[in-house]
């Protein structure tokens, strides 16, 4: 399980990424948002799709979880972005399949967009949502200690260190000692450079779209991401190389 007690001080504090070996494409930030693009304007892909495609994925992956360790809960934590709508379309799908699900909601998302179309999905099949400022309700921590936490807060986007409430509610599971199953990246990682981004939720297993992300092969992020498993979106390989960052391919031909 990976180490819960560190953060932006302790992590990655060496400059400059060095790659764990990976045989396969890698996405950077920019290029991960570049493909998500150009699968809509390219390939005539919506959004609302890709979500359901990434949500439909780690769902599987996280049911194999709740088999694997028992589990019977499951907790999302669901942030106001992209990452939440994956967040909220995880919790219906789980829901579905008659899995005990929660979130926990760090704050809306704008509307209208797809996460917000999730969210508005997952309210009407009954799923029960609690907002972080409830953080300081006893009741918050007994619901993390038996349940599976699904980290849809923050994904590849962030690139400024969490603060407030975000960082309040990170540091409150952080400090909990359920299985963590991240969605693209673990909360707080920086997807390019995998440098703690103020604090860190770390994960023993993340759910990465597409490709694995530059930040999660760097130097010393192995305690932060735990062990990587991919995700299909349903965009076409020859996308994906693409965007490619790995060098592998001709320079980024997106």
């Amino acid at each position: 399980m990976p180490d819960r007690s560190r953060s932006s001080s302790d992590a990655n504090s060496q400059p400059g990424p060095r790659l764990a070996l990976h045989a396969g494409p890698l996405l950077d930030r920019a290029a991960a948002a570049r493909l998500d693009a150009a699968a809509t304007t390219r390939c005539g892909i919506p959004g609302l799709l890709l979500m359901e495609h990434a949500a439909i994925g780690s769902t599987a992956l996280i049911e194999r979880e709740l088999a694997d360790t028992g589990v019977e809960r499951v907790v999302v934590l669901c942030g106001p972005g992209n990452n939440g709508g994956d967040g909220w379309a995880i919790a219906r799908l789980l829901r579905r399949h008659d899995v005990s699900v929660e979130v926990i909601e760090l704050a809306p998302p704008v509307e209208p967009g797809d996460a917000a179309t999730n969210r508005a999905i997952a309210i009407a099949f009954g799923i029960t949502v609690r907002p972080a400022s409830d953080l300081q309700d006893p009741t918050i921590a007994q619901t993390l200690e038996d349940a599976l936490v699904v980290d849809a807060l923050f994904g590849t986007g962030l690139a400024r260190p969490l603060a407030g409430p975000a960082a309040a509610l990170v540091d409150a599971v952080r400090g909990r000692p359920a299985r963590v199953v991240a969605i693209d990246v673990p909360s707080g990682l920086d997807a390019d450079t995998g440098s703690v981004l103020g604090t860190c939720l770390p994960a023993d297993v993340t759910a990465t779209m597409v490709a694995p992300k530059v930040g999660l092969l760097s130097r010393g992020s192995e305690d932060l991401r735990g062990r990587i498993e991919i995700v299909d979106i349903g965009v076409p390989p020859e996308l994906i190389d693409a965007f490619d960052v790995s060098g592998r391919n001709p320079p980024n031909r997106g």
